[in-house]
């Protein structure tokens, strides 16, 4: 959609109104674009986002990227947590068993 506005041109610029901007959202900043016949303001874009959204829409083009639906999971209750955690904590704490084995091999 084209809009035609009138504004007032400063010594410090183009004042654009700020109901036309306020309209986008909460933007902080615009990108200007000067073409042979017209001057267009936009919200600015995230060129980061865009390049990493088109290498990853290259990627599984190429195939070399694929969704993959993953099951969510189970949820487990917290009397099963309590269960799992009781019988899996018999032993020695991994950092020992970690530090005896480098005790062994030095």
């Amino acid at each position: 959609m084209n809009t035609v506005i009138a504004v007032k041109v400063t010594p410090q610029g183009v004042l654009v109104p700020r109901p036309l901007i306020t309209a986008w959202g909460d933007i902080e900043e615009v990108e200007i674009e000067q073409h042979a016949n017209a001057i267009i303001v936009k919200p600015k874009t995230d060129r980061a986002n865009g390049l990493h959204a088109q290498i990853v829409s290259e990627m599984k083009a190429a195939g070399l990227i694929e969704d993959l639906p993953w099951a969510q999971p189970p949820v487990a209750s917290s009397e099963e947590r309590a269960r799992l955690a009781k019988k899996l904590s018999h032993g020695k704490p991994l950092s020992e068993i970690i530090i005896e084995d480098r005790e062994d091999r030095a």
